[in-house]
This record gives C-alpha cells, structure tokens and sequence, in this order.
C-alpha cells in the first residue's frame, strides 16, 4: 500500500509538466491492481446482467412518437445533438456544448455526510453578494436554459429564494432544480414558488439512535418537510428523493424505493464517492445486487418514476465503463469560479464575471491544459454517465428514455 501511495503521490508531482493536470491515473486505484480491476468488472458484467437488457427497441414510429411527446425538451435535445456531432467528428474536440450548469452558491452545510465533497473542498471559493450571484446566473443563462442550484447546502444562503426566482422569472431558465437535505425548506418557502424541481438527499428512511450516517436528529424535519413541499407544490414528481448507497443503507434504500412508489416521488440513486472512486466491493454483496435489479427492472417497467433509463442505471450502480464529457454538466463555483475540464482535475480556468461565458472559459481551458484527457469510469455521477450516452448514443438513449 505504501509502494502504491508514494507511486501516486510521484504522479502528481509530475502534473506541473503536463499542464498541471491531475493524471487520471492517480484518481484510480484499479490502474495500481488490474487484476482486482478485471474482477470487479467481470462481476458487474456477470451479476444481474439482464437487468439492463432483454427487451427490444422502440420502432422508428415509436421513438418519433415519444419524443415529440418530450416537447420542449426536443428541440433543445436535437440543437444539441447537432453542435456536439459538428464538434465532436468535424472539430475533433471533447468539449462539447453545455446542457445544464450546477451552480454551487455555498460551499456552507448543516450537515456532516460521510461522502460530501464540498464542506471542504479542495478548490474553495468565497460567495459573493446577492448582486454578484445575480449576475453569474445571467452568464449561465447566455449558454443554457437548464440550471442545478446546489451547495453545500443552498438554504443556508439567507438571499436563496431572491436567486431561486431570479433564476426562474427574471432569467426565464425553463429548467430550475435545486438540490437540498431538506431540513430548511419551511424557513425558505418561496423557493419553492420558483423551482421547477426538488432534489432532497435522504439515505434512509427510518433513524436509528445508535447510526449517526442515519441523521437521527435531522431526519425527523426533513419528513416533515417533504409533506410541507409536496403540499405546495402540488405534483409529487416535482420532488425528486436522491440516495447515497453505501452498505450500511442498502436494505434502508429498498425502502426508500418503496415508499417513493407509494408517495408518488422520483427515486433516484448513485453510490458514494471516495476520492472519487466507488465502493467497488458493493459489486461482491448479492443484497446491493439484487436492489440494482430491482431499481432498473422497476424503471423499465414503468412501475414509478425512477431518475435514469435502464442502461444508464446500469452503468452507474455497476460501475461500467463510460466515457465522461465533463463540460456538458460544467460546474460554476460560488465566486464564478469555472472548473476545466472538472473539479477532480482541480484546474479553474477561468471566471464568469471575469471572462463572460463558458465557451471563452473552455478556449481558454484547451489552449492552456490541451484537450480533455481520456477518462473512462472513475466519477460514478449521473451527469458523467449521462454525458456518455448522450454524445455516444444519442438515438439508443432516447429510445432507452421512451421505451
């Protein structure tokens, strides 16, 4: 283990000769013991592998159909599609064009989860007035109408309902998702006059006293809560209830499964990170298995709302390989701060109030570290799978979507 950290440790010494990058070798401990690699992946290949297939294809007819039915996400999906082939096959470029932002508008949180990365980050940035933050969410807006407000956690900004509703009615993004634990949201009841959607973390369903990673104390407001804002906003599936997956949750997060069918919730769920990395010894434990199986045979079935299609499902809870195209869900920092090509690779490489827009922010980013490095399978997030599938398979994707 010594041998392997101090192998590490000479890989990012060697950064500041390449550009500055952070090697994707260093994130990842599978390039320091292939064999365990290999076997991690031949039983993500092996358990449960009908759980991403054995149904075919909508027709031509059919994929039409269900995605003119998607309106107005078509038009923005096929512009998209379109500027991202031109840079893809013509530019010979992994930049590809922003489809949402995330927004992270404080770095501050009331909680203490095991798996954050932002109470102390290892890029921090100080927030900026309501004036500032303003003005950072108009930039964002120049490049696309889809936003993620996050943090830390956003409600501990006392100004979050005046950048909520300028995000939605002054800014007119047609997408405003906003991502919280849940334990404020009484105290800040306009945000949920502007949101389009509600992601609130929750990793287990009942406390338990003797579990701290349960939030015994919190998880009694963060309930009540959620009635409060599925009373208000009207539509339970504009609440979306995002679980963390570690061992010590798994049977806890079958429940949350449950009970969102019930409530009439969007369940959605990624494994925790570690230094980027996930638990890969989930993929040895039969229960984590068999919970997989059920999230995606419940999503293909239709049986309740489940964030994710079938094989994006898959790839993300059996840590396949995909390849990640970062500046399609670009991250802004409180001050501005833009991150090239990601955060794991530590690089800012510009500001928004500063430089004015993600597109000279990106130029600038190439010219300096050169394009976006090869990087398959190590931030097991939503957004990086998504932005494989989305590049790479397009037309599987919606008919995945559709189907």
């Amino acid at each position: 283990m010594l041998e392997v950290g101090c192998k590490k440790m000479a890989e990012l010494k060697k950064t500041e000769n390449r550009g500055g990058f952070v090697p994707v070798g260093a994130l990842d401990p599978r390039a320091a013991n292939p064999t365990a690699g290999s076997a991690a992946n031949a039983t993500a290949a092996g358990a449960g592998s009908a759980g991403a297939s054995g149904r075919r294809g909508p027709t031509r007819m059919e994929l039409i159909r269900g995605l003119v039915k998607q309106a107005p996400f078509v038009a923005k999906n096929f512009e998209l599609y379109f500027r991202n082939g031109w840079r893809r096959h013509v530019l010979q470029t992994k930049v590809v064009a922003p489809y949402a932002v995330t927004f992270y508008v404080t770095h501050k949180c009331n909680l203490d989860c095991t798996y954050c990365t932002q109470k102390e980050p290892e890029v921090f940035s100080s927030e900026l007035p309501t004036a500032g933050t303003l003005k950072v969410l108009a930039k964002i807006r120049r490049e696309t109408d889809s936003i993620v407000i996050t943090g830390g956690e956003p409600t501990l900004r006392p100004d979050i309902e005046t950048i909520v509703e300028a995000a939605r009615f002054k800014n007119k993004f047609r997408s405003v998702l906003l991502i919280t634990n849940g334990t404020l949201i009484d105290r800040k009841p306009k945000i949920l006059d502007g949101v389009t959607g509600l992601v609130v973390s929750l990793d287990a369903l009942q406390a338990d006293p003797t579990n701290a990673l349960s939030k015994p104390a919190a998880l009694p407001k963060v309930m009540e809560n959620l009635q409060f804002a599925k009373d208000r906003l009207g539509n339970p599936r504009k609440i979306t209830i995002s679980t963390v997956i570690e061992e010590w949750n798994i049977t806890e997060v079958g429940r949350l499964l449950d009970w969102c069918g019930e409530q009439g919730f969007v369940f959605a769920a990624q494994s925790a990170q570690m230094e980027k990395m996930p638990n890969l010894a989930l993929l040895r434990n039969p229960k984590y298995q068999a919970l997989v199986d059920t999230i995606i045979a419940r999503r293909r079935e239709n049986k309740q709302p489940i964030n994710g299609t079938p094989r994006t499902i898959d790839t993300l809870l059996r840590f396949r390989s995909f390849e990640c195209f970062p500046t399609m869900f670009p991250r802004v920092y409180p001050n501005g701060d833009v991150f090239y090509p990601c955060e794991p690779l530590r690089k800012v490489a510009g500001n928004l109030l500063r430089d004015g827009s993600l597109k000279k922010i990106f130029a600038r980013g190439k010219k300096r570290y050169g394009d976006i490095p090869p990087c398959e399978g190590i931030c097991y997030l939503f957004g990086n799978v998504l932005s494989h599938y989305y590049v790479n398979d397009f037309w599987g994707l919606a008919g995945d979507f559709i189907a």
